[in-house]
């Protein structure tokens, strides 16, 4: 059996507790920042008006739902 000092069982259940939720924060964010990049995938901006489009298949152009402008999917422009 392993003797422990009364003064230090607070300490342990304290840095076992900070363990335990850091180790639940880094999961949630590393599921969170996964999330984010299945969500992005696939947009890109329009070279007119700089919507957002999600292009979703297998089509050459897309047509952007602002301002009608035909835009070449994953191809970013700066503006």
């Amino acid at each position: 059996m392993i003797r422990l000092p009364p003064e230090l069982l607070p300490l342990l259940y304290a840095v076992v507790l900070l363990a335990a939720v850091l180790v639940l924060w880094l999961a949630g964010e590393w599921r969170r920042a996964r999330q984010r990049k299945r969500e992005r995938r696939g947009l890109f901006p329009c070279r007119l008006c700089a919507e957002w489009i999600r292009h979703g298949g297998k089509a050459q152009l897309v047509r952007c739902k602002a301002c009608g402008a035909l835009n070449e999917p994953g191809r970013a422009v700066d503006l």
